[in-house]
C-alpha cells in the first residue's frame, strides 16, 4: 500500500505537538527548533541517523522533518525505519533534489509530504499542519489567540518551480491593494489563488465575496453586483445590498470576467475609477473600499480587439496579472496532490486506506490532465468511491472526436519520445521567431504555460538578436 491509512483521531493525540527535526545543517536545526517552538511545538533537533532512530524509538513523536542526504546516511531506508517507529510518526521529507522519481519513491514509502530546499519556516508550518491535520489551531492556541480562518491550500501544494514562483507572486500581491487579473486554463485553481491572496492580505479578516459572472443573465447580475432599492422593479419588495456593498473593506472576486456583458463593464469601470456606485432604482452614491480580483481563461486581448471587452476595463483590472500554471507543466507536484486529495476525500467516503502503487502514481504523473487539478481531484474521488477496477487503471484522456474509433473507444496513442535539451531549445527559438518574440503567443503555440516558457528562455540563455 502506497499511502498509510488515515486515523481520524490523530489530530487529538497527546503528542500532536512533538516534532523531531533531522538535518545535517546546524543552522537549519537551530532555525527550525526556535521557529517551531514559538509556534507551540515541542521540538527536538538532531543531526545524525543514529540520534534520529534513537529519539524516534524512545519518544512519542507526532511528526518528523527529515533531510534526505544519502552521503550522510539519510536515505530512503532510514525514512522507512522512522515511519515504522513505535509512535507511528508522519514524516516530511526535505531535499535539495526534488526530481519526480524521488518524490514518488518517498510517497511510496509513506512520507506525508515533501519540500524542496531551501524552504521557509511558513512552508514547514503549513506542511506540519497538513501532516498532522490540525490546521493553524496549534499555533493559535499556543499564542492564546483565536484560530484564524484559512482556506484549503490544495493548489499551493507542490514543489515545482512553477508553484514556488506562484507562491512568491501571491505573497507580493497580497501586500498591495492593486487590482489583480488571474489567468490560466480551466481547472488550474484560479479561485484558490484568489482566496490565498485574501488569506495573506491585510484584508484577511474582512469579507471575501465571490461572483460568477456567467451564472446569471445581465439584468440579474447587475442587481446581484450592485443591489437594488425597494420598488426598483416588479418583485423588489425590499432593499437589497449588492455584492460590492457586502465586500466593503474586503475583496471581491469576479470569476469568468471575460464573459461579462458590455453594459455591466461600463458600470464596473465606474466602481474601479471612483470607488462608488448606485443601486438599481437608487439615486444615492454608495462609497466602497474594495480590492478587485478577476479571473478568466479567455483571451482578453482578442476580446478587446473585437470589441466584446472594454480596453479601459482590461487595463484597470490588469494592474497585476498572475498566470496559474497547468498541471501538465508541474508533473512533480502530482504525487503530493494525490496525497492531499486522498486525505481530503478519503474520510468522507469511509475509506480507511487506499491502495495506489508506485506504478499508479507514475501513470498519474505522466497523464496530460487537460482538466488540470480539478480533473485530478475528480479522478481520486471516483477511485475512492468506485475503485480503480470499475473505471480502469488509468484516467481516460480527453481527446477530439476525430481521434475516437467508431465504437466510441479512444484509440491508443503512443507515448511521445523525450527530446533533448538541444532540440527543446531549438523548438522554443523557432516558436519565438514565428511570433516575433511574443512570448504569450509562443507559449500557446508550444502548448506550455507562459511561466514555463520564461524559465526555459532563461535556462537556455535565449535572447532576441
Amino acid at each position: 500500500m502506497l499511502f498509510a491509512p488515515f486515523d481520524s483521531d490523530e489530530g487529538g493525540r497527546e503528542n500532536d505537538r512533538t516534532v523531531l527535526v533531522v538535518d545535517t545543517d546546524p543552522g537549519v536545526r537551530w532555525a527550525l527548533e526556535r521557529g517551531l517552538q514559538k509556534s507551540g511545538f515541542d521540538v527536538t533537533a538532531v543531526g545524525s541517523v543514529a540520534d534520529a532512530l534513537a529519539t524516534a524509538a524512545d519518544r512519542n513523536i507526532a511528526c518528523i522533518v527529515m533531510e534526505l542526504l544519502p552521503e550522510a546516511g539519510l536515505t530512503q531506508d532510514v525514512l522507512t525505519m522512522l515511519i515504522e517507529s513505535p509512535s507511528g510518526p508522519r514524516v516530511i521529507c526535505v531535499a535539495v533534489d526534488s526530481a519526480p522519481q524521488l518524490v514518488i519513491e518517498c510517497m511510496r514509502r509513506g512520507a506525508a509530504d515533501f519540500l524542496p530546499k531551501p524552504f521557509s519556516l511558513s512552508e514547514i508550518r503549513a506542511a506540519l499542519s497538513r501532516a498532522l491535520d490540525t490546521g493553524p489551531s496549534i499555533m493559535a492556541r499556543a499564542a492564546g489567540t483565536p484560530a484564524k480562518r484559512t482556506n484549503d491550500p490544495s493548489l499551493l501544494i507542490g514543489i515545482s518551480p512553477a508553484i514556488q514562483e506562484l507562491r512568491t507572486i501571491i505573497k507580493q500581491v497580497a501586500q498591495t491593494d492593486l487590482n489583480c487579473l488571474i489567468r490560466g486554463e480551466s481547472g488550474t485553481g484560479k479561485d484558490m489563488v484568489a482566496r490565498e491572496i485574501h488569506r495573506l492580505s491585510r484584508r484577511s479578516d474582512k469579507p471575501f465575496v465571490k461572483v460568477n459572472c456567467t451564472a446569471l443573465p445581465e439584468q440579474l447580475l447587475e442587481s446581484e453586483l450592485f443591489g437594488y432599492e425597494k420598488g426598483a422593479f416588479t418583485g423588489a419588495v425590499s432593499t437589497k445590498p449588492g455584492r460590492f456593498e457586502l465586500a466593503n473593506r474586503g475583496i471581491i472576486f469576479l470569476d469568468e470576467i471575460g464573459d461579462m456583458h458590455p453594459n455591466l463593464q461600463a458600470k464596473l469601470l465606474q466602481v474601479i475609477e471612483h470607488k462608488e456606485f448606485t443601486k438599481l432604482g437608487g439615486r444615492r452614491h454608495i462609497q466602497v473600499d474594495v480590492q478587485i480580483i478577476a479571473a478568466t481563461n479567455a483571451e482578453l486581448e482578442e476580446k478587446t480587439r473585437d470589441g466584446s471587452f472594454r480596453p479601459d476595463l482590461y487595463f484597470r483590472l490588469n494592474e497585476v496579472c498572475i498566470w496559474v500554471p497547468s498541471l501538465s507543466s508541474r508533473k512533480e507536484d502530482v504525487p503530493l496532490l494525490v496525497r492531499h486529495f486522498l486525505q481530503k476525500h478519503g474520510r468522507f467516503t469511509g475509506e480507511g486506506g487506499f491502495n495506489i502503487s508506485a506504478e499508479d502514481l507514475a501513470s498519474l504523473a505522466n497523464h496530460p490532465w487537460p482538466g488540470n487539478v480539478r480533473e485530478l481531484e475528480s479522478t481520486i474521488k471516483r477511485w475512492l468511491a468506485l475503485g480503480k477496477s470499475a473505471l480502469g487503471d488509468r484516467p481516460a484522456p480527453m481527446r477530439p472526436k476525430s481521434e475516437r474509433t467508431t465504437q466510441g473507444i479512444y484509440a491508443p496513442t503512443p507515448t511521445p519520445e523525450p527530446i533533448s535539451e538541444e532540440d527543446d531549445c531549438e523548438q522554443i527559438r523557432q516558436a519565438l521567431e514565428r511570433h516575433q518574440w511574443n512570448r504569450r503567443r509562443a507559449a500557446d503555440d508550444l502548448g506550455i504555460s507562459y511561466q514555463t516558457l520564461r524559465r526555459r528562455i532563461e535556462q537556455y540563455g535565449l535572447d532576441r538578436r
